[in-house]
């Protein structure tokens, strides 16, 4: 029994000195850390690591008040990572799609602008227009309907160049 308790104490301390981080600082004030003790000429110090102890579960227990505040003030899970990188990527992928999207729309916006232009201009122009029906009939337009595809075509001009 001794010696099984004195091979935990031996073990103890050989995980504590390999734990152990030493901080030197040179001549020339360039700081350096090391497992091994720092070489003459160099001032040292040892540097300690300690883990801060987990929340007693009665603060778990506490309310979903207190487990947000204690969550909050802690490392985070991989899972809650894993949850914040998704949701920016999904984020993400929404911006993209949008800006895809009012890109589309705008280029279908400058064509819609430049026909109306182009019909416009077609209509102020004089030259004889000829229209097809379903039937695939073609037949010339008068001056009265002239008139009435100007108006037409000044309104597509508002709405599409604004």
């Amino acid at each position: 029994m001794f010696r099984v308790l004195a091979l935990c104490v031996l073990w103890a301390f050989a995980i504590a000195a390999q734990a152990q981080v030493h901080k030197c600082i040179d001549a020339s004030g360039k700081t350096t850390y090391s497992q091994s003790p720092c070489p003459a000429g160099t001032k040292s110090g040892a540097v300690s690591r300690t883990v801060p102890p987990a929340p007693p579960p009665s603060a778990q227990a506490a309310g979903k008040g207190a487990a947000k505040d204690a969550k909050a003030s802690g490392p985070k899970t991989a899972a809650e990572l894993e949850q914040e990188f998704r949701k920016r990527k999904q984020e993400q992928e929404k911006a993209t799609e949008k800006d895809a999207q009012e890109r589309a729309n705008a280029k279908t916006r400058e064509t819609n602008c430049r026909n109306a232009r182009l019909h416009v201009a077609a209509l102020d122009s004089g030259a004889p227009l000829a229209r097809i029906d379903a039937r695939g009939n073609r037949s010339i337009i008068d001056e009265s309907q002239r008139k009435q595809e100007r108006v037409y075509a000044r309104k597509a001009v508002e709405e599409w160049c604004k």
